[in-house]
């Protein structure tokens, strides 16, 4: 174990190495923060890391999708993000799969890009109820930092 030292790898993410990879730095099963924030895969790899029980996960979110939609792109780790609003997952389905992982959604950023979840033994009643996409959904407001939406698209292909 390497307390207190910061230790790092530089190597492309996968659902399929992720376990290995945390495991290859010695992370342990109980930590801190988890920041996710893989465009394309990102669901999917927070899944892969069920073994993991961080206090705090922060997931990108496709904001571009409505708070009532359930939708994930399909898992492809050769793939990366074209730049468009074909990426990621909608906020429900990550609140669906945050429930799985035993985190409660407990708000989102202003932007309408990242997804703050606490573990649900240390929500208590610190935290805005109920703990749902409808209710902590921001939309997407990429305009206020000078960047453009992503162009629309239904497919990597744009």
């Amino acid at each position: 174990m390497h307390q207190g030292r910061l230790r790092a790898l530089q190597t492309s993410v996968t659902a399929a190495n992720v376990s290995d990879q945390f495991e290859q730095l010695s992370v342990p099963t109980d930590f801190g923060l988890l920041s996710l924030d893989i465009d394309r895969n990102t669901y999917w790899v927070w899944e892969a890391l069920s073994a993991y029980r961080p206090k705090i996960s922060v997931v990108e979110y496709n904001a571009s999708l409505p708070p009532r939609v359930d939708w994930k792109v399909e898992y492809s780790p050769e793939l990366r993000w074209n730049g468009s609003s074909y990426f990621g997952a909608s906020l429900t389905v990550l609140e669906n799969l945050g429930r799985r992982l035993g985190f409660s959604l407990v708000g989102c950023d202003f932007m309408g890009v990242n997804a703050f979840f606490v573990r649900a033994d240390l929500c208590g009643d610190r935290f805005a109820e109920p703990f749902t996409a409808v209710n902590h959904y921001e939309p997407p407001r990429y305009g206020l930092t000078n960047r453009q939406a992503h162009p629309p698209a239904f497919s990597d292909l744009g």
